[in-house]
């Protein structure tokens, strides 16, 4: 081995140690402002409703460099593209047929969100507080969206998350919600931890990853409630949480592992 081989590898393995400690410090001084157990380590599980959005790609991307599973939850009229074909066929109005085409898109990003391994999860059809539909506005919501993301589930049950949680929530009193979900062959999947970034107010400075975190220190495990689409609009997505998830992922793992959805909810079988 040649003396500037010698060199090259001890300024290499310096600079690994070097890159260890600084991580380490890191750490230390999350797991200090956020009064992280000593010593523990939680299992959490990624899940982004509200999609698909225009920034799910750049969540991907993300999620792929990170080797991190992670559950989509998908509205269906977001990627119910016959809609959107025969308001172009029909009409005149060029703004139809670019819906169209931005359909289309997300349909592509849906087949890739499966291929690259995470679970895809039905959101409904629509956005709705579910315990305030009628019997058979229930059922049609439901089963529309089953009908549309049915080639995109990998599990069996397949995994369902209801707006707002509504019907999970109050279940007690709503009971109507999780038996629909239940004839129609669903698991529901709620969450321990939610990073609120669908709020306005705290998409600024570290207030989304604080919010994960504080909640995950004071001894939560399980799954986490992001978001990569945007409800009230059928393009739009997340841009802060898909611009800086990838500065929230080392932090969390300062004190957590990432896990798959079935680590949790072993009821969801392969198809």
């Amino acid at each position: 081995m040649t003396s500037i081989l010698k060199l090259f590898i001890s300024s290499l393995l310096l600079s690994l140690f070097l890159i260890s400690s600084v991580m380490a410090q890191d750490c230390d001084y999350y797991k200090k402002k956020y009064n992280c157990p000593v010593d523990k380590r939680f299992k959490i599980h990624l899940s982004f409703d509200d999609g698909v959005g225009s920034v799910t790609p750049q969540v991907l991307d993300t999620l792929k460099r990170e080797h991190i599973p992670a559950t989509f939850f998908i509205l269906g009229n977001k990627v119910d593209c016959q809609q959107y074909r025969q308001r172009c066929s029909h009409g005149r109005n060029k703004n139809n047929c670019q819906s169209l085409q931005l359909c289309l898109q997300r349909r592509q990003t849906l087949k890739r969100i499966k291929q690259e391994g995470h679970l895809i999860g039905s959101h409904s059809y629509q956005h709705l507080h579910h315990s305030q539909l009628s019997p058979a506005e229930l059922q049609s919501n439901i089963q529309r969206s089953k009908q549309i993301l049915q080639p995109f589930f990998t599990t069996e049950p397949a995994p369902f998350r209801l707006p707002y949680g509504d019907g999970w929530f109050n279940q007690k009193d709503k009971p109507q919600v999780m038996e629909a979900l239940k004839q129609n062959g669903f698991t529901h999947i709620g969450w321990e931890m939610s990073g609120f970034d669908w709020d306005k107010k705290n998409q600024h400075g570290t207030k989304i990853l604080d919010n994960v975190m504080t909640q995950m220190c004071s001894g939560r495990n399980g799954t986490v409630l992001l978001h990569d689409g945007v409800f009230e609009n059928e393009h739009e997505g997340r841009i802060f949480t898909a611009k800086h998830l990838a500065e929230w992922i080392p932090v969390m793992r300062c004190v957590a592992d990432f896990v798959p959805l079935n680590y949790y909810h072993k009821e969801l079988k392969p198809r």
